[in-house]
């Protein structure tokens, strides 16, 4: 059976070439025992992590004042564990709502803390990014949050937003897409499974000043622990951070982060050219400058079109297009490790199909 296109919002594909190697792997890696059998506190795992923290901090341009997690428990444990931490009773959290993911983390950040929405998406249905004389911060908050790539409708911030207060980022849909700019952010973190391997996994990017402001806590919500133990506090995801090492080993092949930013922004214009090419049949989500490189939103007259397109689309091997399961319409989701082929595949579809339905 041939491989499909998988157009879902992660877990993403991966390269072909990663999947062999996991697979040679899972059997073994040069040890006499497989990756999944290896022990964390082995001489090779050691020495696997030690290559990691180096390659990432390398390839994400962190700062020697920033220090560097991979964590247990995905993005969402973070929308706990990040106010628990770093906010005080009484004190405020700024927040950049620009859709479900921003929604969801405040409704977990409020158990520890007020929320005040400096800028409120759901005034344009949350297709704008705003400019950043339209966010009205509060007097003093703990922090400033905003999710960088909104992956639900499809909208990306292209730079991080303008505060004198310390940013924190959710960058789980666009890590490694293209050069970050951390020194804007006292904290950075992502889930893995979209352009960093598989699930199980998350990263912390985290300026030492910001850390250091961590009261005493409970030793896997500790980063200071967590840091001081490389992240292997306890068992980490070793199978998931596996992965991520050949996806670092994969960007450096393809020349780095500005590389597979040319390439990203390559792969989504040919699926944004086709939706225009069908003259508004085909409808994108988002406004023009608010669109996001690894989320494609758009959608046909109708959701009974849409239907018909995702269904269309399977049988030509291409799956995930439905959108969001409280938006609906049609989503493209084009991550780091998917191909150009499949874009050119999907644009043929999108142009053949609104021709035959208009």
């Amino acid at each position: 059976m041939s491989r499909c296109y998988n157009f879902g919002a992660g877990p993403a594909m991966l390269p072909e070439s990663v999947l062999r190697k996991a697979q040679d792997a899972l059997w073994d890696i040069g040890t006499g025992a497989g990756i999944l059998e290896t022990s964390h506190r082995s001489a090779y795992f050691d020495a696997m992590m030690d290559a990691l923290h180096a390659q990432f901090r390398r390839i994400a341009a962190i700062p020697e004042d920033y220090d560097l997690m991979f964590l247990q428990g995905g993005a969402t444990l973070q929308f706990c564990q990040i106010p628990a931490t770093f906010a005080r009773p009484g004190d405020t959290i700024d927040c950049i709502h620009t859709g479900f993911w921003t929604r969801n983390a405040m409704r977990d950040a409020a158990f520890y803390a007020k929320i005040h929405y400096a800028y409120d998406g759901a005034v344009s249905n949350f297709q704008h990014i705003p400019r950043d004389d339209e966010i009205h911060y509060s007097a003093s908050p703990a922090y400033v949050y905003y999710c960088a790539n909104n992956s639900f409708l499809g909208t990306e911030f292209r730079r991080p937003p303008k505060t004198d207060f310390p940013l924190v980022a959710d960058m789980s849909s666009n890590i490694l897409s293209r050069p970050i700019d951390v020194r804007a952010h006292s904290l950075i973190f992502a889930s893995a499974q979209k352009n960093l391997g598989i699930a199980g996994c998350c990263v912390i990017i985290i300026r030492r000043g910001f850390l250091d402001t961590c009261p005493d806590a409970p030793s896997m919500f500790n980063y200071k622990r967590l840091v001081q133990n490389r992240s292997m506090l306890n068992t980490p995801p070793t199978f998931a951070l596996y992965i991520m090492k050949l996806m670092l080993d994969w960007i450096d092949e393809h020349g780095g982060l500005e590389a597979v930013e040319r390439h990203n922004r390559t792969k989504a214009a040919i699926i944004r050219e086709a939706i225009d090419d069908t003259r508004g049949f085909f409808t994108h989500v988002g406004e023009p400058e608010s669109r996001s490189m690894m989320n494609i939103s758009f959608h046909a007259p109708t959701p009974e079109l849409d239907a018909k397109f995702v269904s269309q689309a399977e049988t030509l091997n291409m799956t995930g297009l439905r959108g969001h399961r409280e938006t609906g319409g049609l989503r493209a989701s084009v991550f780091n490790a998917f191909p150009v082929e499949g874009c050119e595949k999907l644009a043929e579809c999108i142009r053949r199909f609104a021709r035959e339905n208009a």
